[in-house]
């Protein structure tokens, strides 16, 4: 999974640096958010802006780490496309995820 890491205060920003998050990568995004929480990191800031395609794969590359910090911290994504913000609206997943324009956005709430 070709991402970027950047400290910004107390969080972690996550740039996914891919063009879809699919079928074809979802278990490499699961096992590189599972690492990144496994070193201790619970306040994340997922850039999604590079992303112009993603399914229910790419959806399911997110959830366990959603999941996993349920209660302990925070997982926060930024810059959605509009085709991935309309998949998100329609499978009603902007009630799970806190989604803001930008990151600038996200440290601000």
């Amino acid at each position: 999974m070709n991402l970027s890491k950047e400290r910004a205060g107390t969080y972690l920003i996550i740039e996914i640096k891919e063009s879809r998050l699919d079928s074809s990568n979802f278990i490499l995004l699961k096992s590189s958010l599972d690492k990144i929480i496994k070193q201790g990191e619970n306040r994340l800031i997922i850039n999604l802006s590079q992303v112009g395609f993603m399914d229910s794969s790419g959806i399911a590359g997110l959830l366990p780490s959603v999941r996993t910090l349920a209660g302990t911290g925070r997982i926060l994504l930024v810059g959605l496309t509009k085709t991935v913000k309309q998949l998100f609206n329609l499978g009603k997943l902007d009630r799970i995820f806190d989604i803001y324009p930008s990151v600038e956005d996200a440290l601000n709430s």
